[in-house]
């Protein structure tokens, strides 16, 4: 984790952050409406991929208890990969500008401990997988967690540039 990410996500999630929004210019209300924004990508974008990664590490377990083979997993990545999730109302979704991150995220080390074990997913034994898959889900809420906040944050900012916006008609 770098420290300008960390810092970042520090400041933004202080309350001071939004605190004095309403006597803010509109560009600087606007810079930090993107910078929350940025952040948001990038925290559902770390979210996704540790999902992913549990959802083929459990697939990985369940082929094993099964008896299945390799071959059996691999073709059962794209059912094991879509999102068959609950979708919120699109009213209350924050749609991302863009679906990555335009820097490197600050979970990114956290999220790359496990890249070596999907290459070698086969050949690691079932204590280890477990283990990863409860780092993973660690991750997975440390991040979760991190994005509800963030969308208290967004949400605030939204109403302070919406009433911009309508004093600006007025």
């Amino acid at each position: 984790m770098s420290d300008g990410s960390r810092s970042r996500s520090d400041r933004v999630l202080d309350p001071a952050y939004v605190a004095d929004v309403d006597s803010l210019g509109f560009d600087d209300l606007h810079r930090r409406h993107a910078e929350c924004v940025e952040l948001e990508t990038e925290v559902s974008y770390i979210r996704r991929l540790a999902q992913a990664k549990i959802d083929i590490v459990n697939a990985e377990l369940d082929r094993r208890a099964r008896g299945g083979t390799v071959d059996d997993l691999i073709r059962a990545l794209p059912q094991i990969l879509a999102d068959q999730g609950p979708r919120a109302d699109p009213v209350d979704s924050h749609l991302p500008l863009q679906m990555a991150p335009s820097e490197e995220s600050e979970w990114a080390p956290e999220l790359a401990k496990s890249e070596q074990v999907l290459a070698n997913l086969p050949n690691e034994t079932e204590e280890h997988l477990r283990r990863v898959a409860t780092e993973l889900a660690a991750l997975e809420r440390d991040v979760s967690a991190e994005r509800h906040a963030l969308h208290t944050v967004l949400e605030r900012l939204d109403a302070s540039l919406a009433e911009r916006r309508r004093q600006e008609v007025s």
